[in-house]
């Protein structure tokens, strides 16, 4: 007995099923990632996702972006007393820092402040017109406002 297959004759029902198939894993994968991405409230039932919870995350998100960046700063400020003093490379660094303290979310306000004066403290000390200690203090400042 012999059994012959010709998938050429069903090619259509073929490419269907692969379809199916495709269309089934997809939504499989996406529902594994609601799983782990929606929000559970205080009794942990799922909620869905409101407008202001949205903006909530897109705030969160903003305010933890830039606290990483004015973080980065810090410690490179941190890193520029450690070595001998550089006016130059303080002066650039003084400037990025300027930059990226210029503007952002209103609840660093204060830590952008505090970074902006250790970046011009440490810039004056690489320059000479003020001692280590006084630059070693604002950025210290800045740094507890950045934890």
């Amino acid at each position: 007995m012999e059994f012959e297959l010709d998938f050429r004759k069903n090619e259509e029902t073929l490419w269907l099923a692969a379809l199916i198939v495709l269309v089934v894993a997809v939504i499989f994968g996406l529902a594994q990632i609601g799983c782990q991405v929606t929000p559970v409230d205080a009794s942990g039932e799922a909620s869905l996702l409101g407008w202001s919870d949205w903006r909530l995350l897109q705030a969160e998100r903003v305010y933890l972006d830039e606290m990483a960046s004015l973080r980065v700063d810090a410690t490179e400020l941190v890193a520029m007393l450690e070595r001998e003093p550089n006016p130059v490379a303080a002066q650039l660094l003084a400037d990025r820092i300027a930059r990226h303290t210029a503007g952002g979310d209103a609840s660093l306000a204060t830590a952008r402040l505090a970074l902006s004066n250790a970046a011009i403290s440490v810039r004056s000390w690489a320059a000479g017109t003020l001692d280590r200690d006084s630059a070693i203090l604002s950025v210290q400042e800045a740094l507890v406002l950045l934890q």
